[in-house]
């Protein structure tokens, strides 16, 4: 049976897709079965994130109508095997997703929901960025989780940068995750090459350790403040400021 991550956002813009998308290649690559589940319904931006634009053959718009199975709706990565898609691009019947949850549960270790199906997903994510609407919109976010009967919410603070940090500009991962009372299982570093699908290395190891965490094979969240020290930290902090 699959594990069901629920990964949402009540703000806009907080990085939910690239999160899903990061965490199911982290978890494919350290050997989990991993369905990530796109909930764009407009433009299926996980797909796009991950390089599977327009290669989708069914989506579960195709499922809800009875034109294919729930497993004919899987789009391999490339990258690994152990990492599939499914495109909810054009959905109406959003309690199809349920169902095909179902029909998928004993395929896949865990399965990262991207705004779809929470009645299904066993805990949720919430991600947030460090800036005051988005952490005051995750509060309500966390408020609601609870009042839909999640009792596993958990925290990822995404696009973080130490810069900001050591200037006062924003909080520490640590002290959001106090703030809205949830624990903390992520600190994405801020990564300006995200928009056009390359990820830094720093990207990726931060993933890797939330992979682990979500797994529970480790303890581990990234430190967004150690590039920032010494004469290559302020220059970087310099340059980040003109940005």
């Amino acid at each position: 049976m699959a594990k069901k991550i629920y990964m949402t956002s009540f703000k806009g813009g907080t990085g939910v897709t690239t999160c899903c998308a990061g965490l199911g290649l982290a978890l494919a690559e350290s050997g989990e079965r991993t369905l990530v589940a796109d909930g764009d319904v407009y433009c299926a931006c996980a797909l796009q994130i991950s390089g599977l634009a327009n290669m989708q053959t069914y989506t579960l718009e195709d499922y809800s109508k009875g034109a294919c199975r729930a497993k004919q709706t899987l789009i391999p990565h490339p990258k690994t095997g152990n990492l599939m898609f499914l495109s909810a691009l054009g959905l109406n019947d959003k309690t199809a997703a349920e169902r095909a949850f179902d029909e998928l549960d004993g395929l896949f270790d865990y399965i990262i929901s991207d705004k779809l199906a929470p009645k299904k997903c066993d805990a949720a994510i919430i991600v947030t960025e460090p800036y005051t609407p988005s952490i005051k919109s995750a509060d309500c976010c966390r408020a609601y989780l609870a009042d839909s009967g999640f009792k596993d919410v958990s925290l990822f603070v995404n696009k973080l940068n130490g810069g900001q940090i050591l200037s006062g500009d924003t909080m520490t991962a640590q002290e959001i995750a106090a703030l809205l009372r949830l624990p903390l299982k992520a600190v994405i570093p801020e990564d300006l090459t995200l928009p056009s699908g390359k990820w830094k290395k720093s990207t990726l190891k931060a993933f890797k350790a939330a992979a682990d965490f979500v797994a529970g094979r480790r303890d581990g969240i990234v430190n967004v403040l150690l590039p920032y020290f010494g004469i290559n930290g302020f220059i970087k902090r310099k340059v980040r400021e003109r940005i």
